[in-house]
């Protein structure tokens, strides 16, 4: 087997005009809409919240169940739509969501979604019903795993996972693919391509590196991955480099990798709060702003 042809990214951005040249205005930077969280777990749409304005994002609008309206009513950024029964996003809240969407640039959908059938319903409505651009991670990947070509058959959706939810991917979507453990990273290139050659979506797989797949050749940024880097700087970085690229969604996703790894060299091994990581975002935008 031929190994795919890939490009390293270190120390220095592939595309460093997208670094240089981020928009400006609230309106160019673009408009992240994120549905999700339930009573008990809402840290996380409201983490994606925070850094994603930290990546320059314009504009981001968290959507949580009615249920949480009195905990976080008059949060800036703060939306709430219909529940169900226990307390979660329901299918009742469809409606208010695509008309949020009607004013974003991109959904990101994943956060917080609990394993509500109710709340699944919801996701696979959605799914078919955007007709923009899809961030799809985490739970919204469970929500879907009986329909997954509604997220890999969309040329306008985006996929941020780990390696593992890569192999479920495959298994789902009887991708036959070859694990090789002593094959380190060309092993993981290889499945990531043979999804990649079987969707029409792009993928973000993060872990000890960042591997973008949207277009040839892949793309590889190493990372000082550990326990400090949570998931929600992952979602939130990609979303806002990919959201604010819509014609280069390959430069934009290597921007957004470039970012990650330089703000993970600057974090400690202790986890950090979420204000600790925007600030980190904050600065290393700031240190490319004076190259």
């Amino acid at each position: 087997m031929t190994p795919p042809e890939f490009e390293r990214q270190t120390d220095q951005p592939l595309f460093p005009n997208v670094l240089y040249n981020r928009p400006v205005t609230r309106h160019a930077a673009g408009r992240l809409l994120v549905p999700g969280g339930f009573p008990g777990e809402f840290s996380l749409p409201t983490t994606i919240y925070q850094l994603s304005l930290a990546a320059g994002v314009g504009e981001c609008n968290v959507v949580l169940p009615e249920t949480l309206a009195k905990l976080l009513g008059g949060a800036p950024g703060t939306s709430f739509a219909a529940t169900n029964p226990s307390g979660s996003l329901g299918s009742e809240a469809l409606g208010r969501i695509l008309e949020l969407a009607e004013d974003a640039d991109a959904v990101a959908i994943g956060a917080s979604l609990s394993g509500n059938s109710n709340t699944a319903i919801l996701i696979e409505k959605l799914a078919r019903h955007l007709p923009g651009a899809i961030v799809y991670f985490g739970d919204a990947l469970t929500a879907l795993q009986h329909n997954l070509r509604l997220i890999t058959d969309n040329p306008r959706a985006l996929v941020i996972a780990t390696m593992p939810e890569i192999f479920k991917l495959c298994g789902a979507l009887q991708i036959p693919i070859q694990i090789r453990p002593h094959a380190g990273l060309i092993n993981k290139l290889e499945i990531v391509q043979d999804l990649a050659n079987a969707s029409a979506c792009s993928y973000a797989v993060y872990g000890t590196e960042i591997i973008v797949a949207a277009g040839a050749p892949l793309i590889v940024t190493p990372t000082d991955y550990r326990l400090s880097l949570t998931p929600a700087l992952f979602y939130a970085v990609l979303a806002t480099f990919w959201l604010q690229n819509r014609t280069n969604h390959r430069a934009g996703l290597a921007a957004g990798s470039f970012v990650i790894a330089e703000t993970s060299r600057t974090l400690g091994t202790a986890q950090p709060s979420a204000s600790t990581l925007a600030n980190h975002i904050t600065a290393t935008l700031r240190k490319q702003d004076n190259f």
